[in-house]
């Protein structure tokens, strides 16, 4: 196939001397611009990751060590013909391709050059490759090359979109519950597999969950742009989306943040409730956020305490989960994977779920709700939006963050792709 790199094997013939000309930094904060291994001018800056992969599961430093040397130099043009573009933003775009000689379509990412280092696309890319063998992580194909412009690599095509799809903008209106849960099932077993080798993915949200069909029996995480190792320091993030758990939406200036799995579960129970309701919980996790403060009010106060009313419409055991997923000291958060233990409970009540649970039609919410509609503060595709920063303070595209500063977060001007 055209682009094709050599498929990563159970082993990487790398000895400790390979590894000891990379520079350090490159999974957490990266190596200062300009940092580079003698001899090898675009060398990764990464350290060594955990060791919690399983026999003949590949590790993404050496195979990145591996697929750097391979990356081949090809135009776009020469090798496919572009039948549909998928989604564009800041990053690039993503298109639906066909090789000009023959073989099956590939969706192709394409990263712009001028916004995207090296290291940056060939980390993304092995750690796709990685996680590919996960069920519910989307597969990233054995096949990359750099053009003039850009950096490339392939995927596998999602061929009903992503979760935004199944939400029609600016009306509280869920899913049945059928559908949420298929959703929870899977997503919590996706993050439970990167959380089990010490990742972060730290962009769960509805745009990166695709679908394999309209059902929700096949649906896959993707777009690993901003996954990092648990432990790495973030600084403040440019703006904030309601997926941004409270601790990182108070950090200032130089302020940092040790990367844990307790930010991607936060980001999860959101999308959960957005599942369910239509609706964002709130705009921002942070004071004054009306809604946040009720929601904080009601984590902190006795057992037993009425629910605000935005979460009323659910069932005693899914109040419970949301708590537990949602506590605000991010140590006590449960683990996405206990999500599962609630699959077998009600999670809507009847008066709020009608017809929905049998995925029949949808009720609509009672007028004047307080919740923050999903065109508000629904984030662009893959990378289109904001940045973040590490600790090295290097902007990164991908996060798709977005906010006016003040009142309810607002996608930026240009982006595409929002929910629709």
């Amino acid at each position: 196939m055209p682009g094709s790199v050599p498929s990563p094997g159970t082993g990487t013939g790398l000895s400790s001397r390979h590894l000891a000309r990379l520079p350090t930094g490159y999974f957490g904060a990266p190596a200062a611009v300009g940092t580079s291994a003698p001899g090898h001018p675009r060398s990764l800056a990464t350290t060594l990751p955990p060791t919690h992969w399983g026999p003949g599961q590949q590790r993404p430093l050496p195979l990145m060590v591996q697929t750097g040397q391979a990356v081949p130099r090809q135009e776009l043009e020469e090798q496919y013909t572009v039948l549909e573009e998928l989604g564009s933003g800041t990053y690039g775009r993503v298109v639906l391709t066909e090789p000009r000689d023959g073989g099956s379509p590939v969706v192709l990412k394409l990263m712009l050059k001028e916004n995207t280092e090296w290291r940056a696309f060939l980390r993304e890319y092995c750690i796709a490759l990685c996680l590919s063998g996960h069920a519910a992580c989307i597969r990233a194909l054995p096949v990359a090359f750099e053009s003039a412009t850009h950096f490339a690599f392939g995927q596998e095509l999602a061929p009903a979109g992503d979760l935004c799809t199944l939400l029609t903008p600016g009306v509280r209106e869920g899913l049945a519950e059928v559908l949420v849960k298929r959703c929870a099932s899977q997503l919590a077993e996706a993050l439970d597999f990167m959380h089990s080798r010490a990742l972060v993915h730290r962009d769960v949200k509805l745009d990166n969950v695709l679908l394999f069909d309209r059902e929700c029996r096949r649906v896959k995480l993707g777009d690993f742009g901003l996954t990092r190792l648990q432990g790495s320091a973030v600084r403040a993030m440019s703006s904030t989306l309601p997926y941004s758990p409270p601790e990182l939406c108070l950090l200032q200036g130089s302020d940092t943040l040790e990367l844990d799995s307790s930010l991607d579960v936060w980001a999860f129970a959101v999308l959960l409730f957005c599942l369910c309701t239509g609706c964002f919980p709130w705009a921002v996790a942070a004071s004054p956020d009306p809604q946040f403060e009720d929601f904080s009010a009601w984590q902190s106060g006795a057992e037993g305490r009425e629910a605000p009313p935005s979460w009323q419409g659910f069932a005693y055991g899914a109040q419970e989960m949301f708590r537990r997923l949602l506590r605000l000291d991010p140590d006590r958060r449960s683990p996405a994977i206990e999500v599962q233990k609630y699959l077998s409970l009600p999670w809507l009540t009847a008066q709020d779920t009608g017809a929905r649970l049998d995925g029949g039609d949808r009720q609509e919410a009672a007028a004047g709700s307080p919740q923050v509609p999903i065109t508000q503060g629904c984030a662009p595709a893959s990378g289109s939006g904001g940045s973040v920063r590490d600790a090295a303070g290097a902007g990164e595209q991908g996060d798709g963050s977005c906010s006016s500063g003040e009142g309810v977060p607002t996608p930026p001007a240009g982006t595409l792709a929002l929910c629709h």
